[in-house]
């Protein structure tokens, strides 16, 4: 008999999965749940969720493997569909960034693609569209799945939840305020008037975008630069982005693909230092990449003073001279420089280091104290980020246009900033260092939120203890609540930090970011996908051991059923 697999959820993480789990040798009965309308494409490749004035800040080239790459599907595209989206066809490269909803267009080809092969290799694969799961329970050693779409439950014999981000169905919670910058179509019935935006990433970004895009629209003039133009049917708008420091991301910048390797701060040089215990982790940590990053750029480390500096003092030298600079035109300076280095094929050694070692520094994360894990958020944490999550240069060349129109500034609030609504008045009012700022439209556009076990949307599996909030140890040996999701290294939640639950995969990032800080992205996803399927292909085709036991109880025998 197939064994029979739910994946809740049909974005990336899942369509890695789809593709690992459809070289099974075993025959399998696959049946994937997907809330929305359009399986295979995720929530941040959506379109309605998405504006395509919405820039994904991957390539081709980093896209892991899948049936056919980026490049060579928008090739096979037509001159319609490319001219829609603002592609010009001899522009193409493995190199260059897209709207997030060609993306979603190309995952979706993909999805289709993995599921022919699927059932050319005798797999059956039943996908359910606007098929919302409202609950998971365990009952024996199968998983009952149930649906708004269906009156009675599917058992399966494993479940993956991949539900991947969290978006509000109607982010306008009082008038003027949105939660959060998604759906997109949301953000189209904002009025011109003072707009304040709430973050300075790449989702305030997409914000700004889609904002700007309603007005008016983007050209370039001859010279080749970027200019904004209002259009004429709507009043002049402002938008003022804000965040604890007031800076942009930085442009992305050149390095070669796949990552080197690091000399001294190195996948074995971890986990040598936590096989030592928690005891000074995370300054030990912080010394082997001091000295990476020593060695790959000694100019840099001077400049910042690298040999006196520790884990809690890093951050504020590597912003120091961007905190003392006109975030726009740090913007345009970097940007340029990162222009330049792609032309020449330049890779910064400094911001290298920094970008091949957080990977390898973040399986030090779970070993950490409560207290360290609190150090490591505080600071450290957000240099990594910063680094890696550079964005396109349209991106900032369109921030540059808005600000050269002057309908764009930055705000750099601190760390004690309050944001007041009054039901009777449209809008917010950020007050911060004795300042206030009134807006029209207040949009909290910080990206996703770290959620936790009681943030689940299937109340069996809180109520029957499978999935539970996660713990840190203090370093005085008792346990502390963290947030988050514990699970093992295939992605099973573990009871009590320790066992296992057989057969239940949460490979959800919201859900893992506690304790794994840069697990997002595309290549997270097909990480978490490709672990998921290994563990259930080789779970199915494991050799069946008896399981009978004449001298345990059947209540015993059954949680013996149910966990490894």
């Amino acid at each position: 008999m197939r064994k029979r697999v739910a994946i809740v959820g049909s974005g990336p993480t899942a369509l890695y999965a789809l593709q690992d789990l459809v070289k099974s040798k075993s025959s399998l009965a696959i049946c994937i749940f997907e809330a929305s309308e359009i399986a295979g494409k995720g929530t941040p490749y959506q379109r309605g969720i998405n504006d395509p004035a919405m820039l994904s800040n991957i390539p081709s080239i980093e896209i892991p493997h899948l049936p056919e790459t980026l490049v060579a599907w928008l090739l096979s595209q037509s001159k319609k569909y490319l001219s829609e989206h603002e592609i010009v066809r001899d522009d193409i490269s493995d190199r260059a960034f897209y709207p997030r909803v060609v993306i979603g267009d190309y995952f979706r080809s993909q999805f289709a693609m993995i599921i022919a092969l699927g059932k050319k290799a005798n797999h059956t694969i039943t996908v359910n569209e606007c098929c919302q799961v409202t609950d998971i329970e365990l009952n024996g050693n199968q998983f009952s799945v149930r649906s708004e779409a269906g009156a009675r439950s599917e058992f399966f014999d494993y479940v993956m939840v991949a539900t991947g981000h969290s978006i509000p169905t109607s982010p306008e919670t009082s008038p003027g305020y949105f939660s959060a910058p998604w759906p997109a179509a949301a953000l189209h019935s904002i009025k011109s008037g003072k707009i304040g935006i709430l973050g300075t990433s790449l989702s305030a970004i997409d914000a700004v975008m889609t904002i700007a895009t309603a007005f008016g629209r983007f050209n370039r003039d001859n010279d080749g630069r970027l200019n904004y133009e209002m259009g004429c049917c709507h009043d002049t708008f402002e938008v003022t982005m804000m965040s604890r420091k007031g800076l942009l991301p930085e442009a992305d910048f050149f390095f070669p693909i796949p990552y080197d390797n690091p000399q001294i701060c190195t996948a074995e040089a971890i986990a040598a230092r936590v096989a030592l215990g928690g005891s000074r982790l995370l300054d030990d940590v912080f010394d082997l990449f001091r000295r990476e990053l020593l060695l790959a750029d000694p100019e840099y480390a001077q400049l910042i003073g690298l040999e006196e500096l520790t884990v809690d003092t890093f951050a504020s030298a590597y912003y120091a001279l961007r905190d003392r600079s006109d975030p726009f035109e740090w913007a345009a300076a970097n940007l340029d420089e990162a222009k330049r280095n792609y032309a020449a094929k330049h890779t910064v050694p400094w911001r290298y280091a920094i970008l091949i070692t957080h990977e390898i520094i973040e399986a030090a994360v779970n070993y950490l104290t409560a207290e360290d894990l609190n150090r490591f958020n505080k600071s450290f944490k957000s240099i990594f980020a910063d680094d890696y999550a550079t964005v396109p240069h349209l991106s900032i060349e369109r921030l540059l246009a808005l600000r050269k129109a002057g309908m764009l500034s930055i705000t750099a609030i601190g760390d004690q900033s309050e944001i007041l609504t009054d039901s009777n008045k449209r809008g917010a009012t950020v007050v911060y260092k004795n300042n206030r700022l009134a807006f029209d439209t207040f949009i909290d556009a910080t990206g996703q939120k770290t959620m936790s076990a009681d943030d689940l949307p299937f109340p069996s599996l809180q109520s029957s203890g499978l999935v539970s909030q996660a713990r840190t140890v203090t370093p005085y040996g008792n346990q502390r609540r963290t947030g988050g999701i514990d699970v093992d290294a295939h992605c099973r939640p573990l009871l009590a930090g320790t066992k296992p639950v057989r057969r239940l995969y949460i490979p959800a990032v919201s859900y893992l970011l506690h304790k794994r800080p840069f697990v997002q992205g595309i290549t997270s996803a097909a990480e978490l996908g490709k672990v998921v399927a290994q563990s259930i292909t080789a779970d199915v085709t494991r050799p069946t051991r008896s399981r009978r036991a004449p001298t345990i109880s059947k209540a015993v025998r059954s949680v013996a059923f149910e966990l490894t």
